[in-house]
């Protein structure tokens, strides 16, 4: 220990002493040998003390050079007298000594705590505490010796006014020896002199109903205790300490709204010095009062003693700010002396597993509604209420939000409205941009060719088979303070300029249908060169049990193709009439262009004949680039097992659905088939909850139509499309179960990946500027 001439990590222990006004300081500082040297500043301490240097830092005036703020923090009072006076007419001075801990990096705040609490107890041990100023200096530069972690300690000793007796205020020992030190926990906040709150994550207050603070600003002090994470206009108790220039403070209810309390307090706030202040609030909400000083109850500035019901909310999170001319400066402390150690036992660890897998599962159910909402932006409230988080877990659902945020997978649009990110922090090269109104692109810039997408691992999946992305987050807040948003990512495919979207999560409700057309509407309206719009999403296949020419198995691809000159290429069903026979009320479409169904075409004929098994097909190059790019950021884009991919069939005689086997192609055809690759069928694709969920009408309305895939209901978008001054349409299906794409999600990312990928290739092949590129690209 002290004997070493090292420390174990090779460093030796560098203390400086320093004088500010009353205050006497000495500075611990873990440094390297080697870089002391001879330095003429430095005095190498011998014997017991080998292994400590004197260094001469200070400044003219005494002073040590200033540092950043420490991790850890303790104080106690300490009670003093001459050692030539006896007890009885000894007079006492009293000391208030505090000791700062800054940590190495590496640790973390559990130890930061256990080496700042295990530091103290030595220091202060009742059987070795040191009997003088001196002594108590040399063992704390001993001590730290003994904690590797620790970087830099700094002792502070301040004669405070003295007390009648000598026996007054805190004891120097414990009580107790077996009794914690009262480490003192402080997390400290910045506000620019500009009114706009800053939420604090690091100080929690749904599970209690208090905080203490230190502030030091000239005036305009605002503390914000609200119900929900960005709304501090609205269910928020907004407290302003030193306000109308350091005059009256005042309780609003919300935002700079109707005081509800306000009282006289001149001079409440210095901005030389730090005012403490408390905070206490009932449970119920009915209740809130504000004091002066470290102890709550005492000295009470503000009191609001009977909320109204309309106006009581529980408080979830605190926000703070400072008003113009009056940057602040903050430290909120929680005493972790006061926190009860309990040992674990098997059911509290069981209990403490059990949480953490719920939360894991909140956590993913969070993304998820993120990922539904895309590209609707959504507010706090609102997607904890989709995702079953209790508002008193709001705390560790910001906390999770912001992480989203610091990894790219989310953009806080507004203070509180969450979008999911339309890319992620290893696309570098996919450029966001926020904007009011999408700009109009003109010439070579603007897009030929529109990929819309329903889910967001779709749009993942297409947004990877582009280059030279630029995504629009376009943002607009409506008169009632709704935020708005919508989604356009440009890009480049080949010689093509391409912008992709997202729709918003499928729904039956008709309020939802409109709303999808509407963006289509809007998509068209905004990208005025539009020529082409491909839809590319998922759906479910229409099983053949024979003839493997005709079967769609998970991961394959279904392009939407007439089968006739005059045959449809979409087919919606929007009522069955069951009778001898089922009688299905059809809705049909076809583009007017056929473009896309002639390239997809001339793909299928490439993919079958003799000399297409001989290299990969390109839209397999391109799914296996993608692939590769986004399991990077999420395996869930591997393909499944095959095992996984499971037909069952009704057989004449059985009650219900048994498992049958694949067909397989007949040897003849066998070389251009491969498996695990995505194989492509082309015919029309249809829709219509009235068949696509029961497996007769399914299977009976496909055979009437040669319906060779349904989708999960996009009609409405279709329509759309067919409706507008497009004239060239398409929809490619990647298959992921064998019902109408919603069945399971297990397959989904992978066959978004495939659809996407067979998208490409059929892009690459349509006429660009004119000139009509070849589909061998």
């Amino acid at each position: 220990m002290a004997s070493d001439t090292k420390t174990k990590t090779g460093s030796v222990i560098l203390m400086s002493a320093g004088q500010e006004d009353d205050v006497t300081v000495v500075r611990l500082d873990r440094a390297s040998e080697s870089k002391i040297g001879d330095s003429p500043e430095c005095h190498v301490t011998e014997g017991p003390f080998k292994g400590i240097v004197v260094k001469q830092t200070v400044d003219e005036k005494g002073r040590l050079p200033p540092v950043g703020n420490p991790n850890v923090r303790t104080w106690f009072f300490a009670h003093t007298r001459d050692k030539n006076t006896d007890l009885e007419s000894a007079t006492y001075s009293r000391e208030r000594r505090e000791i700062c801990f800054w940590f190495r990096r590496k640790a973390s705040k559990p130890d930061q705590i256990s080496q700042a609490t295990k530091y103290f107890k030595s220091l202060i041990e009742p059987e070795h505490f040191p009997k003088d100023y001196v002594s108590f200096i040399k063992k704390s530069m001993l001590l730290m010796q003994e904690f590797p972690l620790m970087r830099r300690v700094q002792v502070s000793v301040r004669p405070e006014p003295d007390t009648e007796g000598g026996h007054d205020g805190l004891s120097l020992r414990p009580e107790a020896e077996d009794e914690e030190p009262p480490i003192e926990n402080f997390i400290t906040v910045l506000t620019p002199a500009v009114y706009d709150y800053q939420y604090l994550p690091e100080v929690p207050v749904s599970r209690k109903n208090h905080v203490t603070f230190r502030i030091m600003a000239s005036a305009e002090a605002h503390v914000a205790l609200s119900h929900v994470y960005g709304d501090t206009d609205r269910r928020t108790y907004e407290i302003v300490l030193g306000g109308w220039n350091n005059t009256k403070s005042a309780i609003r209810y919300g935002g700079r709204g109707p005081i509800e309390v306000e009282a006289n307090t001149p001079g409440l706030l210095n901005a030389d010095d730090f005012q403490a202040f408390w905070i206490t609030w009932s449970d119920d909400g009915g209740s809130l009062e504000v004091g002066r000083g470290m102890t709550r109850g005492l000295n009470c500035v503000l009191r609001w003693p009977k909320i109204p019901p309309a106006k009581q909310h529980s408080i979830n999170l605190m926000s703070v700010s400072t008003g113009p001319g009056s940057p602040g400066r903050w430290e909120f402390i929680e005493y972790l002396s006061a926190v009860t150690k309990v040992s674990e036992t098997k059911a509290s660890k069981r209990a403490k597993v059990r949480r953490g897998v719920v939360w894991y599962a909140k956590k993913t159910k969070m993304l998820e509604n993120l990922e539904a909402a895309f590209p609707s932006c959504i507010n706090t409230q609102q997607l904890l209420s989709l995702s079953s988080v209790r508002l008193t877990d709001m705390l560790e659902a910001v906390v999770f939000l912001k992480d989203l945020l610091k990894l790219g997978l989310a953009l806080e649009v507004a203070r509180g409205v969450w979008l999911r990110s339309p890319t992620h922090h290893l696309d570098t090269a996919h450029e966001i941009r926020m904007v009011s109104e999408m700009p109009r692109l003109i010439g070579r810039e603007a897009p030929t060719v529109a990929l819309v997408t329903v889910l967001y691992c779709e749009k993942q999946a297409m947004d990877t088979m582009m280059e030279d992305k630029i995504s629009y987050v376009v943002h607009s807040v409506d008169s009632t303070g709704t935020s708005k948003s919508t989604v356009y990512t440009v890009g480049r495919i080949g010689d093509h300029r391409i912008v992709s979207m997202k729709l918003r999560k499928i729904a039956i409700q008709a309020s939802t249908k409109a709303s999808h057309a509407k963006s289509i509407d809007q998509l068209i309206g905004i990208f005025d060169q539009l020529q082409h719009v491909l839809i590319v999403t998922t759906g479910g296949a229409v099983p053949n049990y024979t003839d493997y020419g005709k079967h769609l198995r998970r991961g394959d691809v279904a392009v939407s193709v007439p089968r006739t000159p005059d045959g449809p290429m979409y087919v919606h069903c929007s009522d069955v009439e069951m009778g001898d026979q089922a009688f299905f009320s059809t809705s049909v479409w076809n583009a007017a262009d056929d473009s896309i169904a002639k390239v997809a075409r001339q793909l299928y004929d490439v993919s079958v004949s003799r000399g297409g098994h001989e290299a990969l097909r390109s839209w397999e190059k391109y799914s296996e680039s993608g692939q590769e790019q986004l399991r990077r950021i999420d395996d869930r884009f591997h393909r499944p097992p095959g095992k996984t991919d499971r037909l069952y069939a009704l057989l004449e005689g059985e009650r219900d659905p048994v498992l049958v086997r694949h067909p397989v192609p007949p040897p003849e055809k066998r070389y251009a088939y491969r498996e695990n690759t995505p194989n492509v069928r082309l015919g029309p694709i249809g829709c219509g909850r009235a068949v696509a969920r029961i497996d007769a009408l399914r299977m009976e309305f496909a055979s009437c139509h040669g319906i060779v895939a349904y989708d999960r209901g996009l009609h409405h978008v279709v329509d759309a499309v067919m409706n507008s001054r497009v004239s060239s349409c398409g929809l490619v299906l990647g298959i992921c179960d064998y019902l109408d794409g919603t069945k399971t999600r297990t397959w989904q990312p992978y066959a978004a990946v495939c659809a996407a990928s067979f998208a490409k290739s059929l892009v690459l092949g349509l006429p660009a500027f004119g000139r009509r590129r070849g589909y061998y690209q």
